[in-house]
């Protein structure tokens, strides 16, 4: 059963570790993020999936943030958005934790 503090420490875990993973990429990869092209098709670049498996919901919160600053997001579309991101980050960080918690317990 998770508590109030647990899914707090899910939700801090959830955010942090997939942004500074996103900022690391971009400031010492010197990698510019992925562009989708127009129109709907399905990605076959296996690296990009990593990256969304990885980072997704820090991926998920700057393209959020993107969109509310240039003004393109309804207030209905900016709730939906925060709900997601903070939904998509307790479960991240809720396996990351069941992780490191299964690694921390092995002999």
């Amino acid at each position: 059963m998770v508590n109030s503090g647990d899914l707090f420490v899910c939700l801090v875990a959830g955010l942090a570790i997939p942004l500074a993973i996103v900022d690391g990429l971009k400031a010492f990869g010197g990698v510019a993020m992925p562009k989708q092209p127009q129109g709907l098709h399905f990605e076959r670049r296996p690296g990009i999936w990593l990256l969304a498996v990885i980072a997704g919901p820090g991926l998920f919160a700057e393209r959020m943030l993107d969109e509310a600053r240039r003004g393109r997001l309804t207030s209905a579309d900016a709730v939906n958005a925060f709900v997601i991101t903070l939904g998509w980050a307790a479960i991240y960080g809720f396996i990351l934790l069941s992780l490191v918690r299964a690694m921390s317990a092995l002999p």
